[in-house]
């Protein structure tokens, strides 16, 4: 019997329990390809209806306004949805909330090719927010089945989706649009996310959360004594462990962290959707480039974003995840600083703009994965499931901050310039979180 048994006073009857063993090699290489492939198509899926947009709008009639109005309850209500997620990956399981992510993003999109008007639409793409959380279920569940040591690399390879989605979302749009119309480019939508739904139920449950359901089985059962014995042989902090996560998140233990990680992800899509959303408006206005050229711009700087993911997840395993977002920001902010105001060519303006999503975007990597580690097992996906949703929100603020600016007299250049502002102050708000040395087990790091 060992000591923590002693302690805790564990009945003879609670010692047998269940081996479980970690994933194999290949299971976490399968696990890697599916996340990988659910979340490149989720952003595929949700980058696809803000491209759609303008055609969705021509064939209904919409005035702008009224496509406004549609863009903006559509991002409201799919965060509803998106929300909705946490605590599902944190009762129900991890292998659980990917296939209903996956499936949610599947019937979104093949819904969406039969609206009929704009209450139909933006019921149907609330349901995007699935797809949405495939970042916050992936933060939790890769966090358990990664090994330690080189989990922010792999996590960067599977956080590449979002460049390869927006890439793979505006050359499919621009091919397919005019043979199969909008409506078709979503049914296009649904085929791979179909395939990966059905790929998923081959996925194993995460080894921690197997252990977390373990421990609440003898505790609903009435043996406190032995899942407090349970929880300590696994090393899981399950103090204050409830039904509502969400309020969990902002109790003492845990309030400073969540509101340093929240507050830094919704100044980083501020700066990031001025450079994404807006980036054709960006780029032609305050750098007087042509909309074609612009698109080409877009594309390769996406590219380099693959190579940013890459990199900065690699450079977390060895200084930290949160010294390399701090640094990432903060470079982002720099290069969005020269983008505006130093570059005057075309091609000294395409490698600025390079730049600014190898750093921004790649921060994304150490970010996700560094969040996965913030939070204990038990809220691990509430925890990740609420710093997602504050970016989105950041995103519906970029563009009026861009646009409020204008409207009070700033240039094009001077307004986009509150990107790099942003940026910089989401470096400061990560600052707030706490360093957390890599290489660290998950126990370690919630203990």
């Amino acid at each position: 019997m060992t000591a923590a048994d002693a302690v805790s006073g564990l009945a003879p009857a609670s010692l047998d329990t269940p081996q479980i063993s970690p994933l194999s090699k290949g299971q976490v290489t399968y696990t890697a390809v599916v996340a990988l492939s659910a979340w490149t198509f989720a952003v595929y899926d949700l980058i696809t209806f803000g491209n759609l947009l303008p055609r969705i709008q021509q064939e209904f009639a919409w005035s702008n306004t009224t496509a406004s109005y549609v863009a903006t309850l559509v991002g409201l209500s799919s965060l509803v949805v998106a929300l909705a997620v946490g605590p599902v990956i944190d009762r129900l399981g991890r292998r659980f909330a990917l296939v209903l992510t996956t499936g949610g993003a599947a019937v979104s999109s093949g819904l969406a090719a039969f609206a009929f008007g704009p209450v139909s639409l933006v019921l149907f793409r609330a349901l995007s927010g699935f797809g949405m959380s495939e970042q916050a279920v992936n933060a939790a569940y890769l966090n358990e089945v990664f090994g330690a040591r080189a989990k922010g690399f792999l996590y960067g390879i599977v956080q590449a989706g979002w460049p390869l989605g927006v890439m793979l979302s505006s050359g499919l749009a621009a091919w397919l649009l005019p043979g199969i119309g909008w409506r078709g480019v979503f049914l296009v939508a649904t085929f791979p996310l179909v395939v990966i739904f059905a790929l998923r139920f081959g996925l194993r449950e995460s080894p921690y959360f197997v252990k977390l359901q373990q421990i609440r089985k003898l505790r609903a059962e009435g043996d406190a004594a032995g899942s407090q014995a349970l929880a300590a042989r696994w090393s899981l902090d399950v103090t204050g462990d409830r039904a509502n996560t969400y309020a969990e998140l902002f109790a003492p233990a845990l309030r400073r962290q969540s509101i340093a990680l929240g507050a830094m992800f919704f100044f980083k899509i501020i700066s990031d959707s001025q450079l994404t959303v807006l980036a054709t408006s960006v780029l032609g206005q305050a750098k007087g480039i042509d909309l074609t050229s612009a698109l080409w711009t877009i594309f390769f700087g996406n590219g380099v974003a693959v190579l940013g993911y890459l990199f900065l997840g690699w450079l977390g395993d060895r200084i930290g995840r949160r010294e390399t977002v701090i640094l990432a920001q903060t470079l982002a902010a720099v290069m969005i600083f020269l983008l505006l105001f130093v570059a005057k060519s075309l091609t000294a303006v395409v490698l600025g703009y390079a730049l600014v999503l190898f750093f921004a975007q790649g921060a994304a990597a150490p970010f996700f994965a560094y969040v996965g580690e913030s939070f204990p097992t038990r809220v691990r996906g509430t925890g990740a499931a609420f710093i997602n949703i504050t970016g989105p929100i950041g995103g519906i603020f970029g563009p009026l901050v861009y646009g409020g600016l204008q409207q009070a007299g700033a240039s094009p250049t001077l307004a986009a310039a509150s990107g790099g502002v942003a940026a910089l102050i989401a470096a400061g708000c990560m600052v707030a979180a706490r360093s957390i040395r890599p290489g660290q087990e998950l126990t370690a790091i919630s203990h």
